[in-house]
């Protein structure tokens, strides 16, 4: 089967992060159709042995809700979990692209990193079984580069309420020593924004919501450039009604319904967080202010 075939319309979740894209993207990857990346991976692209143990762990784990809430736990703690495998895109491209931190903004694959990336995902595909490969990005949507190497992909775009986005961002021990006081993205803004942002600085709210607000942006406008189909699902609407939207983003990926994505989808604490309404009134109208609702 040739890499084209192989690889035909990958789904490939982005969103900005603590916006519920980690969640939703979990359970749709239980489809018994996916194959996504998981720590191994990371480890030993090239392993054919990690992608045929991947075909057994991932079939368990789709299944083990159908079976019972009980394995479901269980397949969650114990079952290879999906995974970005930043290090295995830093790996396997040429320096400048740096998919840590830089938003890829104007990017493409080379032609020789297009046939490696192609060549050990299909490789990943086909050792697993599966029919369809999935990807998941938080930060930086880089739908640039990645359109450049899957110009059939069925992009899924999840985004959150700015001001729950944030407040969950900066509550985070990860987010104290990256973003809080720090321009963490790199490679989309103008020196207007620079300067913006270092007024900004010291002010954690109003600088996440100015990074935050970089995100979202970017990816409209890269989805407009590129003329690309993309489905945007809000968190809140997930949460409102889950079936719905799940059926939603399926139908978008050509993917058919899926009893693993029924079981995991109704055994999965589905809520939305009202923690936000615990912050000051000051500090929503500053989200709002950098950081427009859309």
């Amino acid at each position: 089967m040739s890499h084209q075939a192989t690889l035909s319309q990958p789904l490939i979740f982005v969103g900005p992060p603590r916006s519920g894209v980690t969640l939703i993207s979990d359970i749709v990857f239980h489809h018994n159709a996916l194959c996504w990346l998981d720590e191994n991976f990371e480890k030993h692209p090239r392993s054919d042995f990690q992608h045929r143990l991947f075909k057994r762990a991932s079939s368990w784990r789709s299944n083990a809700y159908k079976r019972s809430p009980l394995l479901g736990a269980l397949s969650r703690e114990f079952s290879p979990a999906p995974t970005e495998a930043i290090n295995f895109w830093d790996d396997i491209t040429r320096e400048e692209i740096d998919f840590h931190r830089g938003f890829l903004r104007g990017k493409h694959a080379t032609p020789a990193e297009i046939a490696a990336i192609k060549e050990t995902l299909a490789r990943r595909v086909d050792l697993s079984g599966k029919s369809k490969l999935s990807l998941r990005f938080t930060g930086p949507s880089r739908l640039c580069f990645l359109h450049s190497i899957f110009p059939d992909a069925r992009f899924v775009h999840v985004a959150r309420d700015p001001a729950s986005t944030v407040h969950s961002m900066i509550s985070t021990e990860e987010w104290e020593y990256l973003g809080k006081h720090l321009l963490w993205w790199r490679g989309a803004y103008s020196l207007q924004e620079l300067a913006m942002y270092d007024q900004l600085r010291h002010h954690a709210v109003a600088g996440t919501a100015f990074q935050l607000n970089k995100l979202i942006q970017t990816t409209k406008l890269e989805a407009d450039e590129l003329g690309i189909d993309l489905l945007t699902v809000n968190y809140e609407d997930f949460v409102a009604s889950p079936q719905m939207e799940m059926a939603r983003i399926l139908d978008h990926a050509r993917l058919v319904p899926d009893a693993s994505v029924e079981a995991a989808l109704s055994h999965n604490d589905i809520r939305c967080s009202n923690k936000v309404l615990k912050m000051p009134a000051t500090d929503i109208n500053t989200v709002y202010t950098w950081c427009p609702a859309s």
